[in-house]
C-alpha cells in the first residue's frame, strides 16, 4: 500500500512537472513569436506592406530623421528578378546621361525601400554611374514577409549582381549598403559574386546581428540577452528561415579582399560606432579605408559634406574610366 502511494505521488508530480514544462515552453513560444513578428514581419491588418511594428521606435531612436527622397530625374527602368526562394524581387534601374561602364548597387537599411537610396542615386548618376536601387526582400515592392538582417539579403545582392552583368558584361560594380544594406553587401561577399564587382562602401553597418541584438535587449530590458536571445533565435529559425548567427558580417569580412571603404558615425544611437573598427580591423583587403562622422545620427551621414568627396574618389578609383557602355 505504501509502495502504491508513493508511485502515484511521484507520477503526480512527474505529470505536474511535464505540464508546468509544456505550459511554460508554449508560453515562452508564443512570446518568442511575438517578439520575432515585432521585429521582423512586415504587415499590418490594414497595411500588408507597412514595416515591422518596431521600426518606428528604432528609426526615431536613431538621433537623425531619415527622409525618403524623390525620383532622379535620369531615364529609368523597372527590373524584377526571381529570389533562390521564389520571391519577386524589385529594382529600380537608373541610367546616367553618359554611357558608362560604372555600376552602384545602392542598398538601403531596415524596413525602408529604395527611395530611401535615392539621396545617394543623384550623386553617383552625377559621375556618369548606372545606378540600381533594389526593394530588399520584405520592403517595398518586393515579395517576402520576414527581414533577415542581411542572411538572406546577401544572396540576392549576388543575384543582382549578376544581372548588371547580363546588361552589361563589361560592367565595374561597386556594392554601397547603409545599415542593414551595408551588413547585406558585406555578406553577400562570402556569395559566388561576379569578378565585376570591383570594391564595397559600407556605411554603418553591425558586426553581427546577435550581438547588436545582445545590445538592444539589454538597452531596453536592462537585462542579460542569454538565454532569451537563444531561444528567440530557434524561433527565428522557424519562423523567418534564418538564424541571427547567420547574420555576421565579422566573419565574412575576414575572408574578403575586395578594396572596402568603411564609414560610421560617433553620434549613432542604434549600431554602436565600435563595430566599424571591428570590421575595418578585420579585414584583410589590400585597399581598406575609413571615414568617421561626428554629429550625425545613423543612416543619415549622407548630410556631412564630406560624405560624397570622400565616397566618390573612393568608387572612382576602383571603376575605372568612363568608357562607351550600354
Amino acid at each position: 500500500m505504501k509502495k502504491t502511494l508513493l508511485t502515484v505521488l511521484a507520477t503526480a508530480i512527474v505529470t505536474v512537472l511535464l505540464t508546468t514544462t509544456i505550459l511554460c515552453a508554449g508560453a515562452f513560444y508564443l512570446v518568442g513569436s511575438f517578439l520575432v513578428d515585432m521585429a521582423l514581419r512586415r504587415g499590418t491588418a490594414t497595411n500588408p506592406d507597412a514595416p515591422p511594428a518596431v521600426f518606428r521606435s528604432a528609426i526615431e531612436g536613431n538621433g537623425q530623421n531619415i527622409l525618403s527622397a524623390s525620383k532622379p530625374e535620369y531615364a529609368a527602368e523597372d527590373w524584377r528578378i526571381q529570389s533562390f526562394d521564389n520571391l519577386s524581387l524589385c529594382a529600380t534601374h537608373l541610367k546616367p546621361k553618359k554611357s558608362s561602364h560604372r555600376w552602384v548597387l545602392l542598398l538601403h537599411g531596415y524596413g525602408l525601400s529604395k527611395e530611401h537610396a535615392w539621396h545617394y542615386s543623384k550623386e553617383y548618376l552625377a559621375r556618369d554611374y548606372h545606378v540600381v536601387t533594389p526593394d530588399l526582400r520584405a520592403c517595398g515592392d518586393s515579395e517576402g514577409q520576414y527581414i533577415t538582417m542581411g542572411a538572406l539579403e546577401a544572396r540576392d545582392v549576388a543575384d543582382w549582381t549578376r544581372r548588371i552583368v547580363e546588361k552589361d558584361p563589361s560592367a565595374r560594380i561597386v556594392l554601397h549598403g547603409v545599415s542593414m544594406g551595408a551588413a547585406a553587401v558585406i555578406l553577400a561577399e562570402g556569395e559566388d559574386l561576379p569578378k565585376n564587382v570591383v570594391a564595397v562602401v559600407e556605411d554603418s553597418g553591425y558586426a553581427d546581428a546577435y550581438s547588436l541584438f545582445t545590445v538592444e535587449i539589454d538597452k531596453i530590458l536592462s537585462m542579460p540577452a542569454y538565454p532569451i536571445l537563444d531561444f528567440i533565435d530557434l524561433i527565428c529559425e522557424h519562423r523567418a528561415g534564418f538564424s541571427f548567427r547567420k547574420a555576421k558580417p565579422l566573419e565574412t569580412v575576414r575572408r574578403s579582399s575586395l578594396p572596402t571603404l568603411f564609414i560610421h558615425g560617433t553620434a549613432d544611437r542604434l549600431v554602436p560606432f565600435a563595430m566599424m573598427q571591428q570590421l575595418y580591423d578585420a579585414s584583410p583587403s589590400f585597399s581598406k579605408e575609413k571615414l568617421v562622422i561626428d554629429k550625425i545620427g545613423h543612416g543619415a551621414l549622407y548630410q556631412a559634406k564630406n560624405y560624397f568627396p570622400t565616397v566618390l574618389a573612393f568608387t572612382d578609383k576602383w571603376t575605372g574610366d568612363k568608357s562607351a557602355a550600354p
